[in-house]
């Protein structure tokens, strides 16, 4: 049996969905289509790519993932030299993580862009902890990610967008809002403290204070920035955060204040597989990152 690029394309999707069901959907095909084409590989190889225990939805054996990295391989060859082949400059598939976080931020303001200037871009998205894309990243299930850049390894390449400072979150009516200057750690402190209890996150915010022998008097934590953010709202603490908030989470009963010391910085970053191959609709699509990042500093610093 010849491999095609439609039973790869078939694979990987349900690799990458979780289920012949949401892959079908995705691809605007019948769910008997992939089941099919699974099977043919399996066939082919004389091995399974999925482990077939109940109740644990499509998990991928270790052959899998080694053909899943194949698979996404050929996939996005096949798509360089279909867009270079065709001249559809502003078309191809890509597919790209974006911290769960950061997300709310950007990735509306990367597709609005997207969408705009290349409307044959076939786009997909998938939001993770910073685990979870690095895992997507060095298995090749993403193109690249838009993350921070918190202790990756060196085999993940890392273009630098921003380097973001953590400010300082307090109610809208408090005397640190009414001040309408830097905030400084040492009155923070002070305050009933809303943590933002996320892996990672949570030391690196917590850092600023440390530095200068303090410890925050934490009264709440709170494993979402919404959430954090209704709580200062509401008048139950201040906080430290660095990811910037959407326009649309933007309230009159929060005040945002930068920090007065010198405080460690957090490097926003498109990561890519080291020497991992470009294809044409990924870095159309990095240039729409690059320019919803610089939109989204120059409204932060009102230039």
């Amino acid at each position: 049996m010849s491999l095609s690029l439609r039973l790869l394309r078939y694979f990987a999707t349900a690799a990458e969905t979780g289920s012949t069901t949401a892959a079908a959907k995705h691809l605007n095909v019948s769910q008997p289509s992939i089941s099919v084409a699974i099977r043919e590989l399996e066939a082919h190889f004389s091995a399974p790519l999925f482990s077939r225990d109940a109740g644990t939805g499509m998990t991928l054996t270790q052959f899998g993932e080694r053909k899943l990295t194949e698979a996404r391989a050929l996939l996005a060859s096949a798509s360089a030299f279909e867009t270079d082949d065709t001249g559809d400059e502003d078309g191809g598939h890509v597919q790209v993580g974006v911290f769960r976080t950061i997300a709310p931020v950007y990735l509306p303001r990367v597709l609005k862009i997207a969408q705009a200037r290349f409307p044959r871009l076939s786009i997909r998205f998938v939001e993770g902890d910073l685990a979870q894309l690095d895992t997507w990243l060095h298995k090749r299930q993403i193109d690249f990610a838009l993350m921070y850049d918190v202790g990756l390894p060196d085999d993940i390449e890392r273009e630098c967008l921003a380097e973001l400072k953590p400010y300082a979150l307090v109610p809208a009516d408090s005397a640190l809002a009414k001040r309408k200057r830097a905030v400084s750690l040492h009155d923070l402190a002070k305050e009933p403290f809303i943590q933002i209890d996320l892996p990672q996150s949570r030391d690196f915010l917590m850092a600023p204070f440390w530095q200068c022998g303090l410890s925050p008097n934490v009264r709440y934590r709170a494993t979402s920035i919404e959430l954090v953010r209704s709580m200062v709202a509401s008048g139950l603490g201040v906080s430290l955060l660095i990811t910037q908030s959407p326009g649309v989470a933007q309230t009159t009963l929060i005040a945002e204040r930068p920090i007065r010391e010198s405080t460690i910085v957090q490097p926003l970053v498109i990561a890519r597989p080291a020497r991992a191959a470009h294809t044409h609709a990924s870095d159309l699509l990095a240039a729409c990152v690059r320019e919803a990042v610089a939109q989204a500093m120059r409204e932060r610093t009102g230039r």
